[in-house]
């Protein structure tokens, strides 16, 4: 085990109660762990996709592990388990913005190698779309495949726009359309104007690049937050709670206010689309995310990425099939009904409402991944905490962002 995640195994062993590894059911049936952070409709559709393979596989049972939550929460309870003396999971479905993090300090293994032989693996492939793997490469080396992409989309409440004597032809195009549209919903109904995720840092990675903004340097060895466009991006950000137009409140209440109709617009991503379409009692709709003026708009690559930590050779050819039969056509279609994108050339029907995500397309981004290692963890926390306090007030953006690059750079440096 290398040594970045040593130093955070070591810092969580106090809390960690020590546990013996996980036995096999049975001789003749293989034992692979699975986890993921799904709940819901998201939950339901992997649940329903391991049925399926269990039932076309019965010599291979998979036991899976939910931990619903971001990926951060999931990577962070898969340290603990390590540490508390069981192997890493044979199949993890992590996030796109940790996958740095993870080749650099867990040694996770490559697709390549699970494969029986190289026509196995060259026709595997050869099913996903143009540039849909390279999501999952770290120098080159192919670490994880899409389990179904996402990216950012505009869902609103067409009756609260009624309400506000609006139409189809005044959802917003750009932020700008939005500052002019929630403030006719503001004062027409007195509802809140937009809700923005702000979970984790993939929707800044949207708007601050979507502004030409950048957060890292070209070199991607350093955090780049003190110039012009993303100190504007965040900026705009700022003005919308400045102008009471977006509610401070948590990312869990951001959902639940749209789905009780308190909430006019809410950026989420695209796999939403079947859980707020089963829980919103108000005609749903969904548009493409805003641009800026003219700008080119760029929408990092989201939704859970398939690795695999197996180093027990007897186990390579479970994990290899699960992971075959979790992209091939029947898989994807179940995967994309919750609003997720195809990323194989299977013919899918797309869900009514999914338009706008595969319109967007076209725009998408590789996930911003922190450099440092496990330093880049900890920037992570620091840019999240820092952004929510800037929004939330009337501190001075440039030079609040101008101190954390500082920050960040100084932490990354002592951490060489």
């Amino acid at each position: 085990m290398r040594k970045g995640i040593a130093l955070l195994l070591a810092a969580m062993l106090p809390g960690i109660l020590f546990a013996g590894g996980k036995k096999e059911m049975d001789d003749s049936v293989t034992t692979i762990q699975l986890w993921h952070r799904y709940s819901g409709r998201n939950e339901a559709s992997l649940n329903q996709i391991i049925t399926l393979f269990e039932a076309q596989n019965p010599d291979i049972k998979v036991e899976v592990t939910p931990t619903p939550g971001e990926f951060m929460e999931l990577l962070q309870k898969m340290i603990a388990d390590i540490a508390a003396g069981n192997p890493a999971p044979d199949l993890f479905i992590g996030g796109y913005n940790l996958l740095e993090y993870i080749y650099s300090e867990m040694e996770p293994t490559r697709i390549n190698d699970l494969a029986p032989n190289r026509t196995a693996y060259r026709n595997f492939t050869e099913k996903f779309l143009p540039g849909m793997l390279k999501l999952g490469e770290i120098n080159r080396e192919q670490i994880s495949i899409p389990f179904g992409l996402t990216n950012f989309v505009m869902y609103y409440n067409e009756d609260l726009f009624k309400a506000a004597g609006l139409t189809e032809a005044d959802v917003p195009k750009t932020w700008d359309d939005v500052i002019r549209v929630g403030r006719i919903i503001k004062e027409q109904t007195g509802k809140y104007a937009i809700a923005l995720w702000k979970g984790t840092a993939s929707f800044d990675i949207c708007l601050i690049n979507s502004n030409g903004g950048k957060m890292l340097t070209d070199d991607k060895t350093q955090v780049a937050f003190n110039n012009p466009e993303t100190i504007e991006a965040i900026r705009f950000w700022q003005s919308l709670n400045q102008l009471g137009l977006e509610q401070m409140s948590t990312t869990d209440e951001d959902m639940t206010n749209f789905i009780a109709g308190e909430v006019a617009m809410y950026v989420e991503v695209c796999s939403m689309l079947a859980s707020l379409t089963r829980s919103s009692n108000f005609n749903l709709k969904v548009a493409e995310v805003p641009a800026f003026g003219n700008k080119r708009k760029a929408l990092p690559a989201q939704g859970g990425t398939i690795m695999s930590f197996t180093k027990d050779r007897t186990k390579y050819d479970a994990v290899w099939r699960f992971i075959n039969f979790a992209t091939d056509p029947e898989a994807m279609e179940i995967r994309t009904g919750t609003g997720a994108l195809c990323t194989t050339n299977a013919d899918v029907p797309i869900v009514p409402g999914q338009e706008p995500a595969y319109a967007q397309m076209q725009y998408m981004i590789p996930m911003l991944n922190w450099p440092g290692g496990a330093a880049g963890l900890e920037i992570d926390r620091m840019y999240l905490n820092k952004r929510t306090e800037i929004i939330r007030s009337n501190v001075d953006v440039a030079a609040a962002l101008r101190q954390l690059e500082d920050d960040c750079n100084r932490l990354l440096a002592d951490n060489r």
